[in-house]
């Protein structure tokens, strides 16, 4: 289980980790509405203040002293990206990286707020259909070469074409024609309004590329960023260094970042220590009381806008099966997962949402555990006797492994057989992901800015319906959801989609996690993000 730390009991824990029905007061907080320049337009999620942290307060303020320029950041990761072109990657672990290295035309800030990026600023026809953008001047890309409009329409053709097999082309199917009147303006003609369309714009696989560059992209990645890339050796380290033409003045202010891979959480807890690296952006949770004890470190946690689940194929029998499904509800106590996964860094969900949006139904007392009623509805199945499967469980993410460990123990009194099967993670992604070809897995799912993306993966159309859920009426609320302006009316189409999601058991929904963040005392300027980046174009060392 890794180090040796400290684990909440359910008595210690503040009452929002581990209370079913929390009161609407203890309810994390949304952040502050976006303004996107069109009339009853959609508020963003955020990742503010607020919510359940048991354990230390977060990082203190940076010294009145300002940044430091100069200096080499190490951070921890546990595994190698699948490859670093942001249009045909599906890994979380890319753009973790990848946002160091490539923009977007429109950038967001910790808050959740929608900020400039490669564009200045943008304007929409008041029907929301047309939007245009005003590119920053002097750009460059890292081989030296002026960004231009044509540029951002090329990325966009490329993530559209078929060819390119984007996993996230449907986020994108809304776009018409892409025109480029000018070098520096890009014109957005959308088939009809899309109520995610700018937030869409923020997210990683929007990424403007080079596309003369676009074939060797995956190993020799070129953007705009603030870091370029000078050195990838697989399975030891990535070696990003300051981009001295950034086009935001004054930052970044590291010169260079190693991202260090190392599998094993434990080994990355004692790197942290010895001042092997200076970040382990995901701590151990049984190693924070230890890191936030240590002088020479720091602890930082917070809520994520982030969903863990238990997957389960709706195709495959017995799963195909409602009354199955909801067995496996019946038969999981969340907050032990979450005690025994997470060591109560966690908030227990009931759909596929997380606390921290405003878009959020909070279904987490839907199933209580009630093995009587599992085993009952098992036997209603025509499985009186239970049943045998298979719960893959992915290789580089100990929080998934412990996760489907209690998980399998808590299935087998209600009858259920789960066999674990640990799987290396490029296998993950090619037969469970991509391939479809499993039982049941235990998995987060990275945060949106809005909550069409965060729900359309389960239309029956999507390339991200790894779990096979099928529903006309599903399907149609989404399309609904998508093109409705009215916020209220789009909170009350989301709450029905959460709903049916929960009514039908499509997956376990377990938790949100928490973010927890080992660091040298000595780094400062690290924020969590409210999608799933280690942007560090404004994180900076003090001196010894």
């Amino acid at each position: 289980m890794g180090q040796s730390g400290v684990s909440l009991s359910r008595r210690e824990r503040p009452f929002c980790c581990r209370g079913r029905r929390r009161s609407p007061l203890l309810r994390p907080p949304a952040l502050p509405a976006v303004a996107l320049g069109l009339a009853l337009a959609l508020a963003l999620a955020g990742l503010g203040a607020g919510g359940c942290r048991p354990g230390p307060a977060p990082i203190p303020p940076a010294p009145e002293a300002g940044p430091v320029q100069g200096g080499t950041l190490v951070v921890a990761v546990p595994q190698d990206p699948d490859g670093l072109d942001p249009h045909k990657t599906v890994a979380a672990a890319t753009f973790e990286i990848s946002v160091n290295i490539y923009d977007t035309l429109i950038a967001v800030d910790a808050g959740g707020n929608l900020q400039p990026g490669l564009a200045a600023s943008w304007t929409s026809s008041p029907d929301g259909l047309t939007w245009t953008f005003k590119l920053r001047p002097d750009i460059y890309f890292h081989n030296g070469r002026k960004l231009v409009a044509s540029d951002v329409k090329a990325s966009f053709e490329r993530i559209l074409d078929p060819a390119t097999a984007h996993s996230r082309a449907s986020d994108y199917a809304v776009i018409e024609r892409i025109d480029a009147p000018d070098p520096e303006t890009v014109v957005f003609h959308l088939k009809e309004y899309h109520a995610a369309f700018l937030s869409n714009l923020a997210m990683g696989w929007a990424a403007v590329v080079p596309v003369e560059a676009a074939a060797e992209l995956k190993t020799h990645p070129i953007g705009t960023g603030p870091f370029r890339l000078v050195e990838w050796v697989p399975n030891q380290h990535i070696k990003l260094q300051r981009f001295d033409r950034y086009f935001i003045r004054g930052v970044p202010y590291l010169d260079e970042v190693i991202f260090k891979i190392i599998p094993d959480d434990s080994v990355q807890t004692v790197s942290l220590k010895t001042g092997e690296v200076d970040v382990v952006p995901n701590l151990p949770p049984e190693a924070a009381a230890d890191v936030a004890n240590n002088p020479t470190l720091k602890l930082y946690t917070a809520p994520m806008n982030m969903v863990q689940i238990m997957a389960i194929n709706n195709a495959r029998a017995p799963f195909n099966d409602r009354r199955v499904r909801q067995a496996l509800s019946y038969s999981v106590d969340k907050l032990d997962v979450i005690d025994g996964a997470s060591w109560g860094y966690g908030t227990a969900i009931g759909s596929h949402m997380p606390p921290v949006s405003p878009y959020y139904l909070d279904l987490s007392y839907r199933y209580p555990r009630d093995l009587e009623r599992a085993r009952a509805l098992l036997a209603e199945a025509g499985l009186p006797q239970g049943f045998s499967c298979v719960l893959s469980l992915p290789q580089p993410y100990e929080i998934h492994r412990r996760a489907g460990e209690v998980i399998a123990g808590q299935l087998l009194e209600a009858g259920v057989r789960a066999e674990l099967s640990v799987v290396e993670w490029g296998t993950w992604l090619e037969q469970i992901y991509r391939g479809r070809n499993y039982e049941l897995t235990v998995i987060a799912h990275t945060g949106r800015l809005d909550p069409d993306p965060f729900l359309n993966r389960y239309t029956s159309s999507s390339k991200e319906n790894y779990m096979n859920y099928n529903n006309p009426e599903y399907d149609r609320l989404v399309a609904e959801g998508a093109r409705t302006l009215d916020p209220a009316a789009r909170k009350s189409i989301y709450n029905r989609l959460q709903q049916m999601l929960c009514d039908d058991a499509v997956a376990l929904y377990i938790q949100a996690p928490h973010a927890v963040i080992g660091l040298n005392r000595r780094v400062e300027g690290w924020q969590v993000f409210p999608i799933n980046v280690l942007d560090l174009r404004r994180v900076y060392k003090r001196p010894q």
